[in-house]
């Protein structure tokens, strides 16, 4: 049964997750998430609060990205992979948090790879009626994840995703001054 992963970010530096190199990761945060996701869930990030605040006045909620997961590997696959050599950190410029640590992440050895992804950054999506349900309720801050496995949820953000236009389409929200 396919999961849709959704969080509450509380950051957006473009670490976690890291956007760059038309792959998205999720390596750095989540390590719930990051144990329990398997190839062919999604998982998608919403602005917190303070990241609401630095996108726009309404506060509205907000889609920073989805992804649909592609595969699944231990730090040290991850290090000695040549596909994610890009990724290690230490570049110039806004690709300088690289994810590509080459050990494990807050306990736990497994990271998120998506090829498949949307990455709004700071021109992120409000978050459309039709997956509203990705709003937390009652939790103005909420933490950790929320799973969704209703057939009719999965379905519509099932459709929506396929609607999306793929790759990095924005930057880091943090990245901007005063954010």
């Amino acid at each position: 049964m396919t999961t849709l992963f959704a969080y509450v970010m509380t950051n957006d530096d473009g670490s976690a997750p890291n956007p760059f190199h038309n792959v998205c990761t999720l390596a750095l945060c989540m390590p719930m998430t990051r144990g329990a996701a398997q190839v062919g869930d999604y998982v998608v990030g919403l602005a917190g609060k303070r990241l609401r605040e630095c996108l726009s006045k309404d506060g509205e909620w907000r889609i920073i990205y989805a992804m649909q997961v592609s595969e699944a590997m231990t730090f040290e696959e991850y290090r000695l992979c040549p596909r994610f050599r890009a990724k290690r950190p230490g570049k110039r410029g806004i690709e300088v948090l690289g994810d590509n640590v080459g050990h494990p992440v807050k306990g736990v050895d497994r990271l998120l790879i998506g090829e498949k992804f949307a990455y709004w950054g700071r021109e992120a999506l409000l978050v459309p009626p039709e997956i509203g349900f990705l709003i937390p309720r009652f939790i103005p801050h909420a933490i950790g994840h929320r799973r969704f496995t209703d057939r009719a949820e999965m379905k519509e953000f099932r459709e929506w995703f396929e609607g999306q236009t793929r790759g990095r389409l924005g930057d880091p929200t943090d990245k901007r001054k005063g954010c």
